[in-house]
């Protein structure tokens, strides 16, 4: 082992409490075995691949190193099985089988399970792949293993899903999934795994609460640059409970170590595969806030990210009406977005006439577009097509947009503001009021409700909620008019 590579271990030995014990005399082994069960455990593959590998090539006859190849060629939640790394974990178990006589019980048990995995051919996945969580499972199960525990938890996902129904996971997969992840997290807090299944698996709940103490953990964790991942997840929960400043954190941190992870070039297939989506989160944190400079810095990392800009949305979100109007036309969201900024300026005929283009191509797809024709439905004396654009656009949302992920401008945000416009105060009651059940706590949605509020001469319970609008524009560079947003 390099020195470099010593310095690495070391760095992860001490972020994380994963260790999986094999029959070695060879600490440098031991320590690559460590080092490539944590990277899987941060979702990065092709990393643990190579750090498994290098405990098989100090000692060959390692049977659990070619066991952890064969693990880390496998799906995680976010990547799928392809041909190309079923044939080489494959290759990695049946190696392994042969050398099993040396290793431990509990090896053989891992290599004996694993084996029902790659039995077959590709075209057997599916079946193989249900054998092997079967096996996984009962092994947990019986053996209280640690790692034992938090595998099957991953394969039970990877086929249970995380939708959620009556206040526990829909599937009995995840249900198991959940029962085992949190049999490590009582015995073992720390756990990087745990904590990190613990935020997936509940993505989609409708009480998030359970998730808090595990997003606090891997925020307060220091990670290197290959486990950027998991500096990531903690964002997940707070931009799904409306902390969109927690979120920002969370995901400045694994920008910057992405940033690190880059200038290695030692994983590009990692960088290039998670930047955008961890851009992405940060970015619609950003544009649920108030502060326009912020925002600008994210939307700067989103052009890199996707090779277009998103300057004219940063600015139509944020009321900078003129700044989005001027965008080139190759921006990200244009000609909708130059539409709703050419209403806005007072220049109807020029809006009219975009409209009247999409038209021709019409059925207009995506919310955008869909969110400027209501628009323009709505100047022109047209509410109930304004509201077929906007449901129209809100259906779109609730399709496109799970978890972590939301959209740049809230439909039902926008109509709560067109309600609120035409003076129909219970309506527009009733759309911020969804918009936050979607959305807690966004500012916007907060600040329209007070006023709806206000206007239907609720009083009270409008200066309850413009008190929460108030927390949570703090800092902001932006003013708001209800009358003025899109």
């Amino acid at each position: 082992m390099t020195l470099p590579a010593i310095v690495i271990a070391a760095v992860l030995a001490a972020a994380t409490s994963v260790h999986f014990p094999v029959s070695t005399d060879d600490p440098q082994a031991q320590a690559a075995i460590d080092r490539g069960l944590f990277l899987y455990y941060a979702y990065d593959g092709d990393a643990a691949a190579r750090s498994f590998g290098e405990a098989a090539s100090r000692e060959p006859g390692l049977a659990a190193a070619f066991w952890a190849i064969a693990l880390a060629e496998g799906p995680d939640l976010n990547t799928p099985m392809t041909a190309a790394h079923f044939d080489v974990a494959q290759r990695a178990i049946r190696h392994a089988a042969p050398l099993s006589a040396a290793a431990s019980e509990r090896e053989r048990s891992f290599i004996a399970i694993m084996a029902r995995r790659y039995a077959g051919t590709f075209a057997d996945w599916n079946a193989d792949d249900a054998a092997y969580r079967g096996a996984m499972t009962a092994f947990a199960e019986s053996s209280h293993d640690e790692n034992a525990q938090l595998l099957a938890a991953e394969a039970l996902l990877e086929h249970g899903g995380l939708s959620w129904q009556s206040g526990r996971p829909a599937s009995d997969e995840s249900r198991t999934a959940l029962e085992l992840d949190a049999a490590v997290l009582r015995d073992d807090p720390s756990n990087v795994m745990a904590n990190h299944l613990c935020v997936h698996l509940y993505d989609l709940a409708q009480d998030r609460s359970p998730a808090l103490p595990c997003a606090r953990r891997l925020d307060a964790a220091a990670f290197p640059p290959q486990a950027e991942h998991l500096a990531h997840m903690p964002a997940h929960y707070w931009i799904e409970t409306g902390n969109y400043l927690a979120a920002l954190a969370s995901s400045e941190r694994a920008y910057a170590l992405l940033l690190q992870l880059e200038g290695t070039n030692e994983d590009p297939e990692h960088v290039h595969r998670y930047l955008r989506h961890d851009v992405a989160v940060g970015y619609s944190a950003a544009m649920m806030l108030g502060n326009y400079a912020t925002a600008q810095l994210w939307s700067a990392r989103m052009d890199t990210a996707y090779d277009t800009s998103f300057d004219a949305l940063t600015a139509l979100r944020f009321g900078r009406y003129s700044e989005a109007y001027a965008a080139p036309d190759s921006a990200f969201g244009n000609p909708a977005v130059r539409g709703i900024a050419a209403l806005h300026l007072g220049h109807n005929n020029e809006a009219r006439a975009i409209a009247a283009r999409m038209a021709e191509k019409l059925p207009a797809h995506g919310y955008l577009p869909q969110l400027f024709l209501a628009r323009v439905a709505e100047g022109d004396g047209r509410p109930a097509e304004a509201l077929r654009w906007i449901t129209q656009a809100a259906d779109n949302q609730y399709a496109d947009f799970t978890g972590e992920l939301i959209p740049l401008m809230p439909a039902q945000e926008v109509r709560g503001f067109s309600e609120l416009r035409r003076g129909a105060n219970p309506q527009a009651i009733a759309a911020f009021t969804q918009t936050l059940a979607l959305y807690p706590n966004d500012p916007r949605a907060l600040y329209g409700l007070a006023s709806a509020l206000a206007a239907d001469g609720q009083n009270a319970a409008a200066a309850t909620i413009r008190a929460r609008f108030t927390q949570e524009w703090e800092g902001a560079d932006t003013g708001l008019d209800g009358a003025d947003l899109p």
